[in-house]
């Protein structure tokens, strides 16, 4: 294990592995990252203008008679739904086919990545408008004492994202079971170190679509199954997929996806509550009616959008914490800080990620630390451990 060193020196180590070419990528990549959070911040305030200053959105209200059943209404939600899946696109193409191409991550054609969007917009936008429904019924049949309605929609809401995680990858990437009894045999003694129960490793089939690599877990009946992608498994060594999994072990056994899934729940239902009562204020202003009114939907979208991005920066410092945790646990339960380095490296090489992005960048941005300050962190935790047996 290298010696502990200073940011700054591990920073001009991996910015000279980089190379000039791989570092100036990186830097793109972190331009566009910027880019795109902005641009998130701008779509809702020009849908907001296309609908309401218009008068579109009443009119579609009254069209569809929308406020009076729910089929009506998830009618209306449809429509504004997919008119912002069409503003959006393009700038989904840009970022996610264009920019990724310009990185020479993606291997996709055009056709093919559409498709891809397609197929999680079947599933997705259907989810998406069932809890804005819940909402406005919510907000109808209880006007004063709505919250405890709100925050069971939420919980059902979140749960269900949880449980369709392994719907919504299949939908994009073909999986098979992993073909190595050396490696499935390995990682399933991690997890019995973890305590945690067995349910399989899976291979995503990335490497037709992208160069970049990734693992997760996911549930899979009372157990847990492990996906990793194929680029993942072409790029590291069986030690270091050992130490990905126990990264991922860590969040599992720390139960960072149910706090996560807490905060953001707790984040969204404040977030509602401003808009509710924001909506409120508005009363019957330019001919909308109230909260449960429909119409009001371009407006909520812009309200939550925004308190959602404000949100985000409180939530990723907090899951910041948690990877510094996961990565600690990582390296008490496999004893291989080497290989735990190792991964960071091919990671930072395969997602072209930049060793230490603008510190306003990464505290905007990132939910992960910098890959720089994680070797770092790593090396002190390794020294210590070896002083500790001494």
């Amino acid at each position: 294990m290298p010696e502990t060193t200073s940011l700054d020196a591990l920073i001009r180590e991996w910015e000279a592995e980089l190379g000039l070419e791989g570092l100036a990528q990186a830097r793109y990549q972190e331009r566009m990252r910027v880019l795109r959070f902005f641009m998130g911040l701008v779509v809702p305030v020009l849908l907001a203008l296309l609908w309401l200053p218009t008068g579109w959105a009443v009119a579609l209200r009254d069209a569809l008679a929308a406020n009076t059943s729910w089929w009506r209404t998830w009618m209306a939600l449809l429509v504004f739904l997919a008119s912002e899946a069409v503003l959006t696109l393009p700038l989904a193409w840009y970022f996610d086919f264009r920019v990724e191409h310009r990185l020479g991550l993606s291997r996709q054609t055009c056709w093919e990545w559409l498709w891809d969007e397609l197929k999680q917009a079947a599933l997705g936008l259907p989810l998406q408008s069932l809890l804005f429904l819940g909402l406005y019924l919510v907000f109808r049949t209880w006007p004063d004492k709505w919250f405890p309605g709100l925050a069971g929609l939420v919980v059902v809401f979140l749960a269900a994202l949880y449980l369709l995680q392994p719907v919504f990858l299949r939908l994009k990437y073909k999986t098979q079971p992993l073909e190595d009894p050396v490696l499935t045999e390995r990682l399933h003694r991690v997890f019995q170190r973890a305590g945690v129960p067995f349910a399989g490793v899976s291979v995503v089939k990335a490497r037709e679509k992208t160069a970049r690599s990734n693992a997760a877990l996911v549930p899979r009946g009372a157990g847990t199954e492990v996906v990793l992608f194929d680029t993942l498994l072409e790029s590291m060594s069986p030690e270091a997929i050992e130490t990905v999994v126990a990264h991922e072990l860590g969040h599992k056994v720390h139960r960072d996806m149910l706090r996560l899934m807490t905060l953001v729940g707790t984040a969204l239902l404040l977030a509602l509550a401003v808009g509710y009562g924001i909506l409120q204020r508005l009363g019957t202003w330019d001919g909308l009616q109230g909260p449960g009114d429909v119409a009001t939907f371009p407006l909520l979208g812009w309200i939550l959008a925004w308190l959602m991005a404000g949100i985000q920066v409180l939530l990723n410092a907090y899951m910041r914490s948690r990877e510094y945790a996961a990565d600690r646990y990582a390296l008490e339960i496999t004893r291989n800080p080497a290989a735990l380095e190792t991964t960071f490296r091919v990671l930072a090489r395969q997602n072209k990620a930049l060793p230490q992005p603008p510190a306003w960048v990464e505290a905007l941005l990132h939910n992960h630390p910098s890959l720089a300050r994680r070797v770092l962190a790593l090396r002190r935790w390794a020294n210590q451990r070896t002083i500790s047996e001494n």
